[in-house]
């Protein structure tokens, strides 16, 4: 076994130990502080944990999700040389992390372990990578093999991935329906936009996660599918009717549901034919009457992340207040991840307020709903054996259960030059790519690939945002070359200045007549936008796998076997 698994094994291995002899209690015998901490996940960036020591200690949270400052507030320079390297670091980072608040929980009141859960997505989502975790392929990737048994392999590896970096809990998988093609936050996250479709794998990847001892919240309830701007920034509204809103988005929720998924994460969205008042997360109308009573769910309700721009400007207490109403089990108090000193507080004052309006006359939360969600809680973590040694992850399989998903679900959306496969004719080949910088090495897959066949390959990495220096390199490489490949990625927004270059250089290729290749890396919603292009592939996310399955099916070495998930307009 390679070293650095067995230093991962070890670091498990010390974390449980750590925790072992405590018993489970039961939350009637937690202080009333200690049962309003069951309720409470704060986020905790990697290498900051210490600024959450004291709460861990005296029990007011009940475990964290996990992310990391690069990649969401500073971006360092990541080049297909330095990407392993820098992993590596960050997966260094992630497990001391995961070691410290172990250690903290393992000398709180009652010894109880911690929920440490992660965003582990693909695609748009490059979080897991600054993480330290290896790239998941995205859901609309899955989606686009058509086949359960890939969506439920990659599912089950990415339990065994959390469960060897020492966390225990999956927030995910995405279920919402992506139905608006201009949807700036959900896009390759979900499995497309057919809620019988979505449901159905869905329901797989939660029977995958939970089958392998790791508890999945499928979000966003009842449906981010259909919005315009990003619950990150703003209020999202979905103005459909209530029957369309069941029959398009919230019904993919109910084979989760019936598969016995642990937990629902709940959105911050207002959805006025449901509730004109109120987001879903405070709304009693739809995480009771609708979540609870009318599509019988019996686990866990977390919130989203509440530092959200759909709740800026509400207080800590109001927050806590509105999320206890509308019955959220589990809140995700987080603070703006730029200030943890005041985000570190957090829980001390969900806990404060609570205390004190519950010796109020007139308390405005109320106590057994604590004392349940707690109870809850409690039961999860002891089902989970955390409480006890758990077997060590010894091989996750992901690496092979990422590249058969690669291989069912990258999609030849058109090839009417038959361009496909690239004959000895088209000796130079042109590769431009337009992307993030963590993608470098994913995407130097694409090329290896080709000059592995005897290609000459000439390359241009440029960003996302091109400038008029990587307009001219893009030039030159086209200017005497028998073929090109043109990456393009779209994610929140499509870019002005991306758009006008690719669609420049498919017009100077058209001109000289050279045969062109759009690779679509994350969105396919963007191939409309370059009518031009005569020969597409979709990747939906580029793995080291999607990129090598597409130069395959570029030279005619793999059949190009996915469908695409969505309708392209």
């Amino acid at each position: 076994m390679p070293t650095h698994k067995l230093t991962v094994l070890a670091a498990c291995l010390l974390a449980a130990a750590a925790l072992r002899a405590a018993p489970a209690p039961g939350a009637d015998s937690l202080s009333l502080r200690e049962r309003v901490g069951q309720t409470i996940m704060p986020r905790v960036v990697i290498g900051q944990q210490k600024a959450f020591k004291q709460a861990v200690l005296n029990g007011e949270v009940t475990g964290f999700f996990i992310k990391a400052n690069e990649g969401l507030v500073t971006h360092p320079e990541i080049t297909a040389k330095n990407q392993a390297r820098f992993v590596a670091k960050q997966r260094k980072k992630l497990l001391k992390t995961i070691r410290d608040l172990n250690k903290w929980a393992a000398k709180s009141p009652h010894q109880i372990p911690l929920l440490l859960a992660i965003d582990y997505e693909g695609g748009t989502v490059t979080s897991p990578m600054y993480l330290g975790l290896k790239q998941m392929p995205s859901n609309m990737l899955l989606a686009a093999s058509g086949d359960e048994k890939i969506v439920a392999d990659a599912y089950a590896a990415q339990a065994r991935e959390i469960l060897l970096a020492g966390a225990n809990t999956a927030l995910g998988p995405v279920t919402d329906v992506n139905s608006n093609p201009l949807n700036p936050i959900i896009q390759t996250r979900s499995f497309g936009d057919d809620a019988a479709r979505v449901g159905r794998f869905s329901a797989a990847a939660v029977r995958a996660l939970e089958n392998n001892g790791v508890p999945a919240f499928v979000k966003h309830f009842p449906g981010h599918g259909d919005t315009s701007v990003d619950s990150h920034y703003t209020q999202p509204v979905t103005d459909l009717p209530a029957d369309k809103l069941w029959s398009a988005h919230i019904s993919a929720f109910q084979p989760a549901v019936d598969a016995g998924v642990t937990g629902v994460m709940s959105a911050h969205v207002v959805y006025p034919a449901l509730d004109k008042d109120n987001s879903a997360m405070f709304s009693t109308e739809i995480m009771q009457r609708l979540l609870r009573r009318k599509m019988g769910f019996k686990g866990l309700i977390a919130t989203d992340g509440l530092d959200m721009g759909a709740v800026k400007g509400v207080t800590v207490e109001e927050i806590v207040r509105r999320a206890y109403g509308a019955g959220n089990n589990i809140l995700l108090l987080s603070g703006d991840v730029r200030d943890v000193k005041t985000a570190r507080t957090y829980p001390k004052r969900a806990a404060d307020y609570v205390e004190g309006t519950l010796a109020s006359a007139r308390p405005e939360v109320s106590g057994e709903f604590i004392l349940e969600s707690a109870q809850k809680v409690l039961d999860l973590k002891e089902r989970l054996g955390l409480f006890e040694d758990r077997a060590a992850v010894q091989d996750t399989g992901f690496d092979d259960a990422s590249r058969r998903a690669a291989q069912a679900g990258v999609t030849l959306v058109r090839d009417e030059q038959r361009l496909i496969p690239l004959g000895a004719d088209k000796q130079t080949v042109c590769a431009v790519f337009f992307a993030d910088d963590i993608f470098s090495l994913q995407l130097k897959a694409f090329t290896d690939e080709l000059s592995a066949r005897g290609k000459t390959v000439r390359s241009v990495f440029a960003p996302r945002t091109p400038g008029e220096k990587d307009a001219l390199l893009a030039r030159q490489c086209l200017s005497g070359a028998d073929a090109l490949a043109v990456g393009t990625s779209r994610t929140s927004a499509m870019d002005a200045r991306q758009r006008q270059t690719v669609n420049s250089l498919l017009e100077s290729a058209r001109k000289q007549g050279t045969p062109a290749v759009l690779v679509s890396l994350l969105n396919p919603y963007e191939i409309p936008l370059y009518p031009q292009a005569r020969t597409v592939l979709a990747l939906y996310g580029p793995t080291v796998y999607t990129a090598q399955t597409a130069a395959q099916i570029l030279l005619g070495d793999a059949p190009a076997k996915g469908r695409l998930p969505v309708r392209l307009e």
